[in-house]
């Protein structure tokens, strides 16, 4: 065993090498920085191409397309630079070298690099916080990476070990801050090293390497023993050599100086937890249903004795069930310094243990060793029976599953656990009760942490996912967050040629659609920005651990479908779901088909159709193109909705159509409104090709045509009237797996097989215009006037041909260095087959893009998936008090309006109230995080009396609800605070005002009995004065009727007001034509008596 050193200490990182100095006009070859990264961005992702490079993919003009009768000479050459491709050859020049004029590209050119757009980041590492808690490390595979602890967006700013030459290998298996140096960090790996990183310099300090073959480190824990540091590893290495005897053991390292790693005990099993108590008195190592506890050794009065001589006493407490891991109670839990340390294990049985008595049982063992040896009473030279004991301990049982993580709080009041159930259990250690913080995610929680509380932080806990995304839970206030929210893989089901993957592009945002980490939830996401826009459950499901070792299978996506792009959104979306059937666990089989409506800013689902194809699996679900609007088309109420074709292996297709239903309105104002229209989706009609099975289908670019895929035959079938068109036969012995069209209008009809052959079909003449029937080919994607092909060489790479449908001979060859099961085109302003931007999912789920736009794009302004609200117009109340006096009617987009647009009153809870909704949104939390009612009170003020700019804009004139009486407002101003808000309306003249006055005078008249009688106005002979009455618009929707010419007794109807329920006397209708003013006498008031 060695250590490594080298030049590990003059790690720095230099802007500029020495190497690119200019010396006598000559450039020499720059060196590369052995420092590590420290840009703002992980290396993988700022990978940008030369300026020349990029002049060279954007420059390259389109060659002309080959013609049908090309030599065999070219076929010859184009086949055989392929097969070269096939057998893992680099290809040296494009597709297209026939063109003279070019010259000579170089080997990587027909090579695209590969940028991640979510990747399998799981790691059971915990997260580990700097000293002041302003930064934190994770880790991933072979890199630490470096982030700020600054919510909500907790960025990464930098990362070590993947770019440096001297980085870790092999994935990192432990990560500690360095009890001695706040500004390193420790890591181990299964390269068999420890390395010590200065994390503010980005620079590797020191490596220390175990040369044991096949050495691995596993757990790394630190102890101050005897005045001095120590580095605590267990490491697993090949016995023989061959790895298959392998030893376990634990080893110990000092932080400094140049002493070998030395031998502290061995162990029967691979570890699974290192723990040190302390105060350095106990080291502990788990491994299977033993618990190695080792007394470290106290310092000697010798400075010349060697005080690990003989190894450190070891008593092995034994427990019915493995460990899978442990923790020591922190100092504060001990009273006095003479109370003695325990730790906390949990199993794979979900059972957690708390061992005390670890001082009586080694006073044991030193008894019996002094009894041995003539009573030695230095423990230090006792003999080290490795004794197994039992101790009596306390149980901790509620997890139905192994317990994944436990840790103490600061504190040392509570233990915290979880497992699979993916619920954090708080164990109250004083009074035994628990409490529990349930649905945290839909995959186990792997890792826990404890962050500790700050001035201005409140304690949090942080927990890892299987899907690889983390949860912090706040201790006081109980709140639940994510950190880093990103694409979410499903660990449980990888990609596969087998297995069904929704995977599909949405028109309207251009995002795609893959499953999240439940299968029955999909996640739309900015393949660019690597980010999460939304998440939408399909399938709603309990998030159900499993039951003994059988997995509960769950209902999962497998399909999903867009219609095309209406007025900015993709309004109708068609997914698939089932889930085989268990008997045994009483599950039937699930087969549904559900079509989703966008509506209040969100996909709703709109029609569902349980076993629409019978208990056969939907093969293909596709919408029919939408006709594009013609700028001669007058009539634009009318909006078109697609067709839905599903198919099946039943050998039926079905189309589906949108049918309506009215349905009239309830209440009292129901006859006044017109109907209400419903959308639903119905079965229009089905049809089948002599029962063959269907394994594809798709619409024509018109959205006139149907073709379908039968293998030995592809059939051609009329939208409309369901009529067969035409039979394709496919050549011998190649079955049509998959087809598509392409080309002018749709001309051209490709066909695959499931490994091998393309067939290209002219519509026009109906015949076969060529076909590469030893070409190997996994899918098949179309784009416009082009097509291409994917499938996997022998070297585990991607081949990708791009074909155009009037020749056979590829437009270019490109490779990547992944194997990839799924394929789509990223959409561009001006895609060609010489600018393409891909994107493709791995075998492992792993998800990339690439091509030749992929370094040059760039994240989108404006990522949203909602529509613009509409304004409404002002009702009279909105005028004559202003708009913004009213909270339902506030709205302020801050997401969507220029920060410059708001006003400087706008406070800190109006801009929260126009993200959430309300002021009230402030009570939705606990009780005892509700701030002092003073701050309350000025901050609701403030959103009540402050303005916003307003834009001045024509507001549409929408139907009157119940009683606001709406008209158009052809302008509003700016409102400014304290200045008296002025809202320009309509002109009002002396008659208006007057019969406001009349109005009033009325309303005031007609009270009833029971009130005082008092006169309201001066009477005249008893009687209130009469006049002629001009119409005047109220808020209140209701009209009193009155009748000129004078009072009639005893002829009188009564009319009651729905609100006010107030009663008037009207004498009999006089003549007049219909629509004329009507004029009528009013009730008498009350006489004084």
């Amino acid at each position: 065993m060695a250590e490594n050193y080298g030049s590990s200490s003059s790690h720095t990182l230099d802007v500029t090498p020495p190497g690119q100095k200019a010396s006598g006009g000559r450039r020499r070859k720059p060196k590369p920085s052995s420092g590590g990264d420290l840009s703002s961005t992980p290396s993988r992702v700022g990978i940008i191409p030369s300026p020349k490079g990029k002049e060279k993919a954007l420059d390259v003009d389109l060659p002309s397309l080959p013609s049908q009768s090309a030599t065999g000479e070219k076929r010859a050459k184009i086949k055989k630079k392929y097969l070269r491709a096939m057998n893992g050859e680099s290809s040296t020049h494009r597709a297209d070298n026939q063109i003279s004029s070019r010259k000579p590209q170089r080997k990587d050119d027909s090579t695209w690099d590969l940028i991640p757009v979510a990747q399998n980041e799981v790691s059971r590492i915990p997260p580990v916080w700097s000293n002041d808690g302003r930064f934190y490390f994770t880790v991933t595979h072979t890199s630490i990476h470096i982030h700020s602890s600054t919510a909500p967006s907790f960025a990464r700013l930098s990362t070590l070990s993947s770019t440096h030459p001297q980085g870790h290998t092999k994935p990192i298996t432990s990560l500690h801050l360095s009890p001695i140096n706040s500004f390193q960090v420790i890591s181990s790996s299964e390269d068999g090293t420890i390395k010590i990183w200065d994390w503010v310099a980005g620079r590797l300090v020191r490596t220390i390497k175990f040369s044991e073959p096949h050495a691995q480190v596993h757990h790394t824990t630190f102890g101050e023993v005897a005045a001095r540091w120590w580095i605590f590893a267990t490491v697993t290495n090949s016995k023989d050599g061959s790895g298959h005897k392998l030893s376990h053991r634990v080893l110990r390292v000092p932080f400094t100086g140049s002493i070998s790693p030395q031998l502290v005990g061995k162990l029967s099993a691979p570890p699974s937890a290192l723990i040190m108590s302390p105060r350095s008195t106990y080291l502990v190592a788990l491994s299977a249903t033993k618990a190695y506890t080792y007394r470290m050794p106290s310092a000697s009065s010798d400075p010349s004795a060697d005080i690990w001589e003989p190894r450190p006493t070891c008593v092995k407490f034994v427990s019915d069930q493995s460990f899978t891991c442990g923790a020591f109670s922190p100092e504060k839990t001990l009273v006095t310094s003479s109370e003695e340390e325990w730790f906390a294990t949990g199993d794979e049985k979900g059972v957690i243990r708390l061992w005390h008595g670890l001082a009586q049982a080694f006073r044991q063992v030193d008894a019996a060793a002094q009894s041995a040896i003539g009573g030695s009473s230095d423990p230090n030279k006792a003999l080290n029976p490795e004794m197994e004991k039992r101790l009596p301990t306390t149980s901790l049982h509620w997890h139905a599953h192994a317990v994944s993580a436990i840790a103490f709080t600061p504190s040392g009041s509570q233990l915290l656990s979880v497992g699979e159930e993916s619920v954090l259990v708080q164990w109250h250690l004083a009074s035994g009760k628990r409490e529990y913080i349930p649905r945290l995610g839909g995959r186990p929680i792997i890792s826990l942490a404890v962050k500790k509380a700050s001035r201005f932080n409140e304690e949090e806990w942080w927990m890892s996912l299987a899907d690889g995304a983390t949860i912090r839970v706040g201790s006081a206030s109980g709140h639940i967050a994510n950190i880093g929210q990103g694409v979410r893989l499903d660990p449980l089901r990888p990609t596969s040629s087998t297995s069904s993957y929704p995977f599909s592009l949405h028109p309207s945002t251009s995002s795609f659609v893959v499953p999240s980490s439940h299968p029955s939830t999909l996640q739309f996401i900015d393949p660019i920005a690597s980010t999460v826009l939304f998440d939408l459950e399909v399938a709603p499901s309990n998030r159900v651990s499993r039951r003994d070792e059988k997995e509960h299978e769950p209902v999962s996506v497998e399909k999903v479908a867009f219609s095309d792009s209406q007025n900015g959104q993709s309004v109708w979306m068609a997914t698939y779901e089932s889930r085989k059937g268990d008997d045994m666990e009483g599950g039937g089989a699930v087969k549904n088909l559900k079509i989703w409506k966008w509506q209040d800013e969100k996909y709703a689902v709109n029609t569902q159709f349980p076993r629409p194809h019978g208990m056969s699996p939907i093969v293909s679900t596709a919408f029919s193109p939408l006709p594009q609007p013609t700028s001669t088309s007058s009539d634009t109420s009318v909006v078109p909705t697609p067709y839905l074709l599903t198919a099946s292996t039943d050998g039926t297709a079905k189309i589906w159509h949108v049918r309506q239903l009215k349905r009239s309105q309830q209440g009292k104002f129901a006859n006044a409104k017109p109907a209400l229209i419903d959308l639903y989706w119905s079965c229009r009609s089905s049809f089948d090709y002599r029962g063959m099975p269907i394994y594809d289908s798709a619409f024509s670019p018109d959205g006139t045509m149907i073709v379908l895929a039968h293998g030995s035959v592809v059939t051609l079938w009329d939208v409309e009237s369901n009529v067969l068109l035409k039979v394709f036969d496919a050549p011998s012995g190649v079955p049509i797996k998959s087809t598509a069209f392409v080309g002018p209008e749709g001309r051209f009809l490709i066909g695959s097989g499931e490994d091998q052959a393309i067939v290209v079909w002219d519509m026009l003449s109906c015949e076969v215009s060529w076909s590469l029937l030893d070409h190997r080919v996994h899918q098949i994607a179309t784009a416009g006037e082009f097509f291409l092909t994917f499938s996997t060489t022998n070297a585990k790479k991607t081949l990708l041909t791009v074909f155009s449908p009037v020749s056979s001979v590829p437009l270019r060859i490109m490779s990547i260095s992944q194997p990839i099961k799924h394929l789509q085109i990223l959409p561009t302003p001006a895609i060609s087959p010489l600018s393409l931007h891909l994107i493709g999912v791995a075998s492992s789920g792993e998800i990339f893009r690439f091509g030749d736009l992929a370094h040059s794009a760039a994240p989108l302004t404006s990522k949203s998936v909602s529509t613009a609200t509409k304004q409404q117009g002002l009702s009279i109340w909105q005028e004559m008090f202003g708009k913004d006096a009213f909270l339902d009617s506030l709205s302020l987009d801050v997401a969507a309006t220029d920060e410059a647009a708001l006003t400087a009153t706008a406070t800190a809870l109006q801009q929260r109230v126009s993200g959430k909704g309300k002021p009230a949104d402030v009570f939705t939390g606990p009780s005892h995080t509700m701030p002092p009612t003073g701050i309350l009170f000025d901050a609701f003020m403030d959103e009540l009396l402050s303005g916003h700019t307003a834009s001045s804009t024509t507001v549409e004139v929408q139907e009157a609800q119940d009683d606001d009486i709406l008209y158009e407002a052809e302008h509003k101003i700016d409102i400014d605070v304290p200045s008296v808000p002025t809202v320009q309306g309509k002109t009002v003249d002396d008659d208006e005002i007057k019969g406001l006055e009349i109005f009033f005078r009325e309303v005031l008249g007609n009270v009833s009995l029971n009130v005082p009688k008092t006169p309201a106005v001066k009477k005249v002979n008893g009687h209130l004065p009469n006049g002629d009455h001009t119409s005047v618009v109220t808020p209140i929707n209701k009209k009193l009727n009155g009748l000129n010419g004078k009072s009639t007794h005893g002829s009188a109807n009564k009319i009651i007001d729905e609100d006010e329920s107030m009663e008037v006397d009207v004498g009999p209708p006089s003549s007049g034509k219909k629509g004329s003013s009507v004029k009528g006498k009013k009730r008498k008031a009350p006489r004084e008596e």
